[in-house]
């Protein structure tokens, strides 16, 4: 990705972000709420213009690959929370450890 480590890099990471989240309230995923409930919001205003786009993609890129695991749905309509209309996605997934 080219873009600073602290971002997600891997789709599971980006999972136990949601999961976290979504323990307390239903959102609306896309790569903009992955960089807010990460709290890297400010980091990645940091960086340049292309590099903001690189990041956007790749996390868009990580939702896609839990959309292909089951964990995500694909919204038909692109969303605005801020980061420009972005691919949206809501969780899916059913916790298997619900005691």
């Amino acid at each position: 990705m080219g873009a600073r480590a602290d971002f997600p890099n891997t789709s599971s990471e980006v999972l136990a972000v949601i999961t976290a989240a979504e323990r307390s309230r239903k959102y609306v995923w896309t790569a903009g709420r992955v960089l807010i409930e990460t709290a890297l919001v400010g980091n990645w205003k940091e960086l340049d213009h292309k590099q903001r786009k690189v990041v956007l993609r790749h996390i868009t890129k990580l939702l896609n690959g839990l959309v292909a695991k089951g964990s995500l749905v694909r919204r038909p309509d692109l969303q605005s929370i801020g980061f420009g209309r972005e691919k949206a996605f809501d969780f899916i997934l059913v916790s298997l450890d619900a005691n």
